[in-house]
């Protein structure tokens, strides 16, 4: 007879729960892991949605604050060793550019347009990062038209990380080491106590020394926390655009801040081809409206995932590939289609890794939770498991905020 009592359960088995799970797992822990699979077809959706339902996200250490950088940093130095592991390849080579519009003349530039500081922080964290003036970007990437007056820093060893397959690869890693996988949505955790009694909607319930909650954008919407966080959720959009093969666009990893007098043009993601589960092609755009619909409850997100996303994103993008792209290029992008996305924003800018009351602890973030996921897996393995911080990086920068 299967076990209904652990050590640990880890409520929910995306990237991070998934890590979380894996790390336990290998401390020796006895662990649960429950989680919902990914829907089959999400405009019948009714339930929680994870943000890691893709197919590639930049795996780089071009970020801000460093401490960003330092995450991404520990957990990418761990991939080759999970992926010899498991068998799961997850990874692929691709340089990684920030381009951004140069800072006028005698103005500081802000935190996050601030392309010395990324090169900075990438080297505090020891990757090698090249700034590259707006003639050096045309030279480098010749086939390329950015915006005039934009400048780069170039990440050359960076990764395509696919979200689904790096699950898939902690999942593997935590249950060879004995963790338990059920696929199901916990519905009730119980009060405090010795142990903590937990309930799923098939009715399944368990029983755990400490319980770990890595829900993402769906934590407060689940009604698992005896107290909301302080975090926003928005509903977004990525745009899918075919195009022959991966050969057919000639493209690295782009954060692109596009700007012309003033007017931000563009501020997301282009992605280099990357084939998804339909067996096509598709170069991914971020949507232009990420932060324009806020989402609070478990039936908004829900109803958001069943619209399947904005199609009037689907222009915006286009139009930064038809500029972006030489004419040939260009004239091979085929049919758009947009897929809903959530996207989770913490108030104090880092990720919370934090108990919500004795043994209860939570973990989120929201647009690095793919690369640094190993990462805050193992911080918050190891808080769960020990009941405190042992990590050199200040635990202050993690705490949670509540409302």
């Amino acid at each position: 007879m299967r076990s209904t009592e652990f050590d640990v359960a880890v409520v929910g088995a995306g990237p991070i729960g998934a890590a979380t799970a894996r790390h336990l797992a290998d401390r020796g822990a006895r662990v649960l892991i429950v989680g919902p699979d990914e829907p089959a077809d999400h405009k019948g959706h009714d339930g929680v949605w994870s943000g890691h339902y893709d197919q590639g996200r930049l795996g780089h250490v071009l970020e801000v604050p460093l401490v960003a950088s330092l995450l991404a940093a520990r957990s990418i130095r761990r991939f080759g060793e999970l992926a010899e592991r498991t068998g799961v390849e997850f990874t692929r080579p691709v340089h990684s550019l920030a381009v951004m519009p140069a800072a006028p003349e005698g103005h500081e530039p802000s935190e996050w347009f601030d392309l010395g500081r990324l090169m900075r922080n990438a080297q505090d964290v020891g990757y090698s990062a090249e700034h590259l003036s707006e003639s050096r970007l045309r030279e480098r990437y010749p086939h390329l038209a950015f915006e005039p007056g934009h400048e780069c820093v170039v990440q050359r060893d960076a990764l395509i990380v696919n979200p689904r397959d790096l699950a898939a690869a902690e999942l593997a890693a935590a249950t060879a080491a004995g963790a338990v996988l059920v696929r199901d949505e916990i519905t009730e955790i119980g009060p405090p106590g010795r142990r903590r009694g937990l309930t799923a909607g098939s009715g399944a319930s368990w029983t755990a020394d400490a319980v770990v909650l890595a829900t993402g954008a769906s934590t407060n919407a689940g009604g698992l926390l005896p107290r909301r966080l302080a975090m926003d959720v928005f509903g977004a959009t990525v745009v899918l655009v075919e195009v022959p093969g991966p050969e057919a666009v000639d493209l690295p990893g782009i954060m692109y801040y596009k700007q012309r007098g003033g007017e931000l043009l563009f501020g997301g993601i282009v992605m280099s081809p990357l084939r998804y589960p339909d067996g096509r092609w598709y170069v991914k755009c971020s949507g232009a409206g990420l932060l324009d619909n806020p989402l609070g409850t478990r039936e908004e997100i829900a109803a958001w995932v069943r619209t399947g996303g904005s199609a009037a994103d689907i222009e915006p993008a286009l139009a930064v590939l038809r500029e972006l792209l030489p004419a040939e290029a260009a004239a091979s992008l085929g049919p758009a289609r947009v897929r809903p996305c959530l996207v989770s924003r913490n108030r104090n800018g880092h990720p919370y890794v934090d108990h919500a009351d004795e043994n209860l602890v939570v973990v989120v973030e929201g647009e690095r939770g793919v690369m640094a996921a190993d990462e805050l897996g193992r911080l918050t393995a190891s808080l769960a498991a020990t009941g405190r911080w042992t990590d050199g990086i200040p635990h202050r920068l993690f705490q949670a905020e509540w409302t």
